[in-house]
């Protein structure tokens, strides 16, 4: 499922929520394990549990077809201790969505 259409199922689920989703900066805290902090609440610090993450934001490969024949390349974009990033709170604040790195 494309990160668009997600969006578009969170709303549509919110549209008929009394908690609508809410978008929340937070800050990765660790990354083994992966720990992140939200900053509407600072001393709540959550694992990866509770995190849908995109596969954008981790290590991954990727298979390409090129006139020489199909090449893998690695992408190494995990969420790195530190970093500032925008979470959405899903319907119920059990679950987050990690939309993206700030800045």
């Amino acid at each position: 499922m494309t990160l668009s259409n997600e969006i578009k199922q969170l709303a549509a689920r919110a549209a008929g929520s009394e908690r609508p989703v809410r978008i929340i900066d937070a800050d990765v805290v660790s990354t083994s394990p992966l720990r992140i902090r939200l900053s509407n609440n600072e001393k709540l610090v959550l694992s990866s549990e509770r995190f849908i993450i995109p596969e954008k934001l981790t290590d991954y490969e990727l298979s390409v077809r090129t006139p020489r024949g199909t090449e893998t390349h690695t992408f190494f974009n995990a969420l790195k201790t530190g970093d500032q990033i925008v979470v959405v709170s899903l319907q119920g604040g059990g679950m987050y969505y990690v939309l993206d790195r700030k800045g």
